[in-house]
């Protein structure tokens, strides 16, 4: 090798030789001391060092590529199975969206077949109740005729059994008409209403269906009259009325005669009071107003308010009130039973003693019985007497046509 800027040609040759041998020497020895090199280096220093060679790459390790590949693979599996979801959610969306479209389909044709079923059927319901009203135009028609039929042939006969049997049924239904316009009482009517029934069933005729049908709808409104005990409030009256002479009259107190006690301090009273000393004066009208005020002894006998004959003349007027009271309710008067009742209550009430049991127990039974409705509304039931009476009419003048 030639260095640049040394002239010398003898230097030159030398330092050439050296480094061809060290060459030489370093290419065909393997390896030699450090020491040799470092001290030939010192002793033929060159002038400018080579510059030094790259160091090689080492090349990657079986670890380092079998991680590179396990990386592949896991992004490649990922990619994959992303895909795969892509794939399976538009699967499922497409699923979804055809099964949501066959439904609505589905559901729709159900709709129209079930409204198609529905119009047919309410067609068909129309058609059978037109049907059935016109056999039942047809069965009303039947009867009538089958009805005119019969009495025609009845018309044609004589006075029969029959005829009988009708007009004891007529006498029934007025009575049972008298019996609840005049008692205003349900059980009389009841009675008379059922044996009219009874003989009506007897006559084995179907003519006289609408008759029998107005006597059961009689019989039904005076069933739902409320019943009314009628003898046993008469007797309750009574029981009351013999207890009137048990009663005992309020007592008279001194507190009665404050008004004569009042009467008594005048103003004559007060004039000559101011004559007098204070003392005297206050000590007279204390001694007046002391009169005011008594303590009774309750165990002395007391004196009635009233004078014995007044306690008779109160006792007859009760009795007469209870007896009013019995009447009315015989006569079905609601008001003037009631009125009776609470005048009763009020005078025993008024003049008698409270606390005694015989007077609580009293009026404790008047109040039960003003409660009770005497004179309930009655019906009307000449339903089935206007229905025969129609029925009659009519088969006289078929007998009359007859004739």
């Amino acid at each position: 090798m030639k260095k640049s800027g040394n002239n010398n040609p003898d230097t030159s040759g030398k330092k050439e030789d050296v480094i061809e041998g060290e060459l030489i020497d370093k290419e065909s020895i393997p390896a030699e001391p450090n020491e040799k090199a470092q001290g030939s280096e010192a002793d033929n220093p060159p002038e400018a060092a080579p510059k030094a060679d790259k160091p090689a790459k080492q090349p990657a390790g079986w670890p380092g590529k079998l991680a590179l590949l396990l990386a592949l693979i896991a992004i490649v599996g990922v990619v994959y199975l992303y895909w795969m979801q892509m794939q399976a959610g538009n699967q499922l969306a497409q699923s979804q969206q055809q099964t949501n479209s066959s439904v609505d389909k589905a559901i729709a044709q159900s709709q129209q077949q079930t409204d198609q079923k529905l119009t047919s059927l309410s067609k068909q319901l129309s058609s059978l109740e037109n049907n059935a009203q016109q056999e039942q135009a047809n069965i009303s028609e039947l009867q009538d005729r089958l009805t005119r039929s019969i009495k025609q042939v009845t018309a044609e006969q004589k006075n029969t059994q029959k005829d009988w049997l009708l007009a004891e049924v007529e006498y029934l239904l007025r009575l049972a008409n008298q019996r609840v316009l005049m008692e205003q009482t349900p059980q009389g009517a009841l009675q008379l209403l059922r044996s009219a029934d009874k003989i009506l069933s007897e006559t084995d005729d179907v003519t006289i269906y609408e008759i029998r049908k107005a006597v059961a709808a009689d019989i039904a409104a005076l069933e739902a009259v409320p019943a009314l005990d009628t003898e046993g409030v008469f007797l309750r009256l009574g029981a009351l009325n013999a207890q009137v002479t048990q009663l005992q009259v309020i007592p008279l107190t001194e507190q009665h005669k404050l008004p004569e006690i009042v009467g008594q301090v005048t103003s004559e009273d007060f004039a000559s009071s101011w004559s007098e000393d204070v003392k005297q004066a206050w000590a007279k009208v204390s001694d007046k107003f002391n009169q005011l005020v008594v303590i009774q002894d309750r165990s002395e006998p007391i004196e009635p308010l009233l004078s014995p004959q007044q306690s008779y003349y109160l006792q007859q007027n009760l009795h007469l009130m209870l007896e009013q009271a019995q009447l009315s309710l015989l006569q079905r008067k609601q008001k003037s039973y009631q009125n009776s009742l609470t005048k009763a209550q009020s005078w025993v009430s008024t003049y008698f003693e409270q606390n005694h049991s015989n007077t609580q127990a009293l009026l404790k039974a008047l109040k039960g019985l003003e409660e009770v409705e005497v004179a309930p509304e009655m019906p009307d039931i000449s339903g089935s007497l206007a229905a025969l009476k129609g029925y009659l009419k009519d088969m006289r003048k078929l007998k009359e046509g007859a004739a």
